[in-house]
């Protein structure tokens, strides 16, 4: 018998991170899609099935509810889901420790729409992760996207991504992520946030948060905003803040791009590209976060240009 990565020698199966799930998710494995048919045989998605391959739940929401906390388990969404959501709290992640992934790539990523201003995610549960999914407004000025309590430290997102719908310029994410305060330990990876409104406020909007870290993201509001917000804006203070390898752009005068209100923030912001309509307004407001500093980033302001250095005065003494 070959020797594989699966109990008793089974070649099949899905991993996370080179790991088998049994391995990585040491809990229950609960599956979620929303067509009737499977195209592998089996019953299509209904929350009265078992939530197994073969007979899946229908909606993320009912599947949360099965888990159990800090267990760690995993909700394996299928290629092709799609959800809507039209009320607050349309799915509440509120049991620890549970990972909620995409399957599929492309057009084939689960994607949740938001059709009503009211309609968000709320994630009141620590040590949560959600992979590989794509979120839509569908509804002009949705408030809030994803919104995070004040209990929801450690919460990670990878590969996800927020867009406008197809109405561009009448739909729109006001603000996409809203953190409380107390939720600390938060990160982004491999994200990408997308705005195509004057509407369009802060794809993060933060209040004071210890751990935060950014990277390989992808942050642009491709149309002037009504008034320059930051892209991350945190009206308070972030300490030990890691932002790295990441791109902002702002189709504005005077853009902002990384801002908070507080004065007594740390950490630092590494290789990241910035780019606005003038270079100037971007160099001088466009990071503000008093005690954090940057390193490697470079700014473009005028369509076509070159990069140039952003930031603080350069000692050729090495000071």
């Amino acid at each position: 018998m070959p020797i594989t990565n699966y109990p008793n020698g089974f070649t099949n199966g899905v991993t996370v991170r080179g790991l088998p799930i049994t391995l990585a998710h040491p809990g229950e494995v609960f599956w979620v899609n929303s067509s009737t048919v499977l195209p592998t045989g089996g019953v299509g998605g209904s929350d009265s099935g078992k939530g197994t391959y073969q007979r899946p739940f229908s909606t993320i929401d009912y599947a949360i509810g099965r888990c159990t906390a800090s267990r760690g388990d995993i909700i394996m969404v299928m290629p092709g889901y799609t959800e809507d959501i039209a009320v607050a709290s349309g799915i509440t992640l509120d049991v620890p420790g549970v990972a909620i992934v995409g399957l599929g790539v492309g057009s084939l990523r689960p994607t949740i729409t938001f059709s009503e201003t009211a309609s968000t995610i709320v994630i009141s549960a620590a040590n949560c992760s959600i992979i590989n999914m794509v979120f839509e407004a569908a509804k002009a000025e949705v408030v809030t996207g994803i919104s995070l309590t004040a209990d929801a430290d450690g919460t990670s997102f990878e590969a996800i991504e927020s867009y406008e719908g197809a109405a561009a310029g009448t739909y729109n994410f006001v603000d996409f992520t809203t953190l409380a305060t107390g939720a600390n330990n938060l990160s982004w990876k491999d994200c990408k946030f997308i705005g195509k409104d004057a509407s369009n406020d802060a794809f993060i909007t933060g209040v004071a948060h210890q751990g935060f870290y950014v990277d390989n993201c992808y942050f642009a509001a491709n149309i002037a905003q009504t008034a320059a917000n930051g892209l991350i804006d945190s009206s308070g203070n972030i300490t030990d803040m890691v932002i790295t390898n990441s791109y902002f752009r702002s189709n504005i005068d005077g853009a902002k791009f990384i801002i908070s209100g507080g004065a007594a923030n740390s950490g630092h912001v590494v290789n990241c590209h910035f780019s606005s309509l003038d270079v100037a307004g971007a160099v001088a407001g466009g990071f503000d976060i008093t005690g954090a500093h940057c390193f490697e980033c470079y700014v473009a302001g005028e369509p076509d240009s070159f990069g140039i250095v952003g930031g603080g005065t350069v000692y050729g003494d090495g000071a």
